[in-house]
């Protein structure tokens, strides 16, 4: 299942669904906001060098604190944070020449990221957005099979792509659900997919 494939495909179908009757509320005012927030994470399967490493399922938290800039245009508003997140996914299986067996450990990584989003309808309700981040993760990889294990840990550039839909419940509170494809240049890239949700108080 191409999973990143079916997940945006959700979204923006939920997304084009409400956007044609959305609720009206007040158009948004700016100002600094925290978020804090969790979620379901996958990483692609790991190749290199004919040999394949596959993760579990794993999850995902995040903190943020940024700014709202206030619907000022008939597009919407943007918003700018700094976010640290942490996501953890155990070993799955390694497999290559023609073998393949479980293996212990997990990945985990650290994340310092600047994102960058714009929200749509102004005044709505329920608003669409998109977004991109950029930064820097912390990954950290351990694996163990047959009473050996190996670690690797690194600082790496990160970049990620953002989609999702925002309750506002009044003009302080929001509700976020979204999804997320992360790449951390670890070795030959590590892909993350993400489902998150998370909550957003505005000052």
């Amino acid at each position: 299942m191409n999973f990143k494939t079916v997940s945006i495909g959700a979204v923006s179908a939920a997304a084009l669904f409400i956007m044609g009757g959305v609720a009206q509320a007040e158009p948004a005012k700016p100002g600094m906001y925290v978020s804090f927030g969790g979620g379901m994470n996958w990483v692609d399967d790991s190749e290199d060098s004919g040999v394949k490493l596959e993760f579990e399922s794993g999850y995902t938290v995040q903190a943020a604190i940024g700014y709202d800039s206030g619907d000022f245009t008939d597009m919407g508003k943007f918003r700018v944070e700094g976010e640290i997140s942490y996501t953890e996914n155990d070993n799955d299986k390694i497999s290559g020449g023609g073998l393949s067996f479980d293996v212990g450990g997990q990945v985990e990584q650290t994340s310092f990221m600047a994102n960058a989003y714009w929200d749509f309808i102004p005044g709505g309700t329920l608003r669409p957005y998109v977004g991109f981040g950029i930064g820097m993760a912390d990954v950290e990889v351990e694996a163990s099979a047959g009473g050996f294990t190996a670690s690797d840990s690194e600082t790496e550039a990160a970049y990620r792509g953002m989609l999702g839909l925002t309750y506002h419940m009044n003009q302080n509170w929001a509700l976020d659900v979204g999804y997320r494809y992360t790449v951390v240049a670890f070795d030959n890239d590590l892909e993350n997919n993400s489902l998150l949700a998370s909550l957003r108080y505005k000052f």
